[in-house]
């Protein structure tokens, strides 16, 4: 089995797929909703929602905001929040109700997509065992490139 990491798709396209998406349903489209997810399809990684407050030049005190907007647009499917170990999530913009699993650094938070999800065969396996209204959350937790000769060199 070969696993990469995997890059997102244009992201000017699933933001106009969003935005069209979002239009159709019943919520409402403000300004702040509107920049928040123009934001983050302009970001290379998931970030934290005070990442995306920062990135979005709003006032500190708009960070309850963005985490109401943050769990609105995961109820749309077109958020996936990314559990960090221990404490706290980041958040990625995906196609509407598509999941990813991937690779995080422990040191650095930095997430890697992955082009593999085991998700499905996992879902079935949970059907035929007779369960219902199923979800799952896996991701891979480890050092990066990066962080891991940091953490070596200071032993």
């Amino acid at each position: 089995m070969q696993v990469t990491v995997n890059k997102m798709k244009n992201p000017n396209d699933m933001l106009q797929r969003i935005l069209k998406l979002i239009r159709e349903s019943s919520l409402r489209m403000t300004r702040k909703r509107e920049h928040l997810l123009t934001v983050l399809s302009n970001q290379d990684r998931p970030v934290s929602a005070s990442e995306l407050r920062e990135r979005a030049e709003l006032p500190k005190s708009d960070l309850v905001t963005v985490y109401r907007n943050l769990e609105t647009f995961e109820g749309l499917g077109i958020i996936q929040r990314i559990p960090l170990e221990g404490h706290g999530c980041l958040f990625e913009l995906t196609e509407p109700n598509d999941q990813h699993n991937h690779l995080v650094c422990r040191e650095c938070h930095r997430a890697e997509r992955l082009n593999l999800c085991l998700g499905q065969e996992l879902e079935t396996k949970a059907r035929e065992s007779g369960f219902t209204q199923i979800n799952h959350v896996m991701e891979v937790y480890g050092l990066c490139r990066e962080c891991r000769p940091k953490l070596a060199s200071a032993d």
